[in-house]
Order: C-alpha cells, then structure tokens, then sequence
C-alpha cells in the first residue's frame, strides 16, 4: 500500500479528512479515481488551482506528477531507513508533511524564496559540502533556472555515493530542448514556454544527456510504462520522474 511510510499520525488525519469528504459529498462514494498519496478514492478529482483539468486530490491536494513521485519513493526501500538525509526542492505541502514529520529522515526543505522553505537556497550554488545527502527530490524546478547545467552539477556533487536524486520536470518528446535568451520577459516565456517563468521546453532525450553530462546515471521512468495504462487511469499519474545515481 502507497501510504505505508506516512507517519501514522498523518495518515489518520488523512483518513479523517476523508471520511469526513465523502460524508458531505456522497456523490464521490462511487469511486474511479484513486489517490495513492493519502489512499482516498472519488468518482472524479478536483479541478486544479478550482479551474482547467481535473487532477487535484480533494484531501491531500496531489497532482499527477506527485502521485506519479510518491510511488517511485515508496518503492525505494533506502528512502525511510533511519538517519536518510534528504534535499527537497520546493517541497509540495503534501511532501513536506510526510518528509518532515518523519522521525527517520533528517530534512532539509529548501526554495530559493525564503518564505516558502527552511532554508534558503540557490540550486546553483547548494550551501552544503560534497556528499551530504542520501536522497534528493527536485520536481519542477530546472526549468525555472538559466544556468540549469550548473544546478545539475551541484545536485551531483552534494549527492552521497550510492545516493539517488529523483528529478523531475516538464518535457515533450520533441528533438531538441527549446530555449531562447532573447526570450526574457514574463510575457514572452507565457507565450513560447507556457508559463511565465520557464526559461526553456525540454526535450526528454536532451534533458537526459543534460543530466549524464553533470555526472548521473540516469534511468528515465514513463508512468504507463511503469505501471500500465489501467493504473495511470485510475491513480491519475503523470510526468517522468528521471531517477539519477
């Protein structure tokens, strides 16, 4: 079961917050999607940000990339032994909650805006020395940094021998990545990147050789490859989550 390594505290709160769900809404009792995060089960999901696609988990507020993540994390047997040491990126509510209240890990929650994380960190410059950490989660940040090679490289030189980083972002299957330095304004990156602070549109095969070249053994994990159409339906699961070493 996916919430194996909650805390137990945090998953009777989910659970908690679940039944209390489905009592205000039972239209959601016959269930189709199901949350692997928090264990919860609906007939359809939240609307993301309350509008667009349907993707969010009405208790612990995933989306797919999220669901796709937890998965791959509950599934490495070294991620909740006593004494992990792990960096995490921007850490998600839902990450923060499950990492940072278990007495296993020793947390570092890191953004490069000190309002969102306890400590404040640069990607391109990690305040921490060579090979200090177990495990690193990177979701949805590369994209966001001009110097994205050099981020890589400093993920790849606080990583412990035989750590893993699980990195994450955005990327289409196109032939190369798409990236511009004339395109430097908000406006101009909504309209060629999608969102207003990417910096670039990755190439998935391009985004790997970024990564092999700062030093990582890079495994590429496609969610319907690794667990079937029928489990990507019904868990909701997206994004590829680059597994390096």
């Amino acid at each position: 079961m996916a919430t194996a390594n909650l805390p137990l505290h945090i998953a009777s709160q989910y659970l908690l917050g679940y039944r209390r769900f489905l009592l205000n809404n039972p239209d959601q009792v016959e269930a189709i999607g199901h949350c692997p995060c928090c264990a919860s089960s609906f007939r359809e999901w939240r609307p993301v940000f309350g509008r667009g696609r349907k993707a969010e988990c009405h208790i612990c507020h995933s989306f797919e990339r999220h669901r796709h993540l937890w998965l791959t994390i509950d599934a490495d047997s070294g991620f909740f032994q006593p004494g992990t040491s792990l960096l995490h990126f921007a850490p998600e509510p839902f990450f923060k909650k499950a990492f940072g209240e278990n007495p296993n890990i020793k947390y570092y929650d890191c953004d490069l805006a000190k309002e969102r994380a306890t400590y404040q960190v640069d990607i391109t410059s990690i305040p921490f020395e060579d090979e200090h950490f177990d495990r690193i989660i990177c979701s949805h940040v590369l994209e966001h940094v001009p110097d994205d090679r050099k981020g890589m490289r400093e993920l790849r030189r606080v990583l412990k021998k035989g750590g893993i980083a699980y990195v994450m972002v955005p990327s289409q299957a196109r032939p190369d990545t798409y990236e511009d330095p004339a395109i430097n304004t908000p406006e101009l990156r909504l309209k060629h990147y999608g969102q207003a602070t990417h910096v670039r549109i990755y190439s998935r095969d391009n985004f790997v050789e970024r990564l092999q070249e700062s030093g990582f053994e890079v495994e590429m994990q496609l969610p319907k490859a690794k667990y079937g159409e029928d489990m990507c339906r019904d868990f909701l699961l997206g994004d590829n989550v680059y597994i390096c070493r």
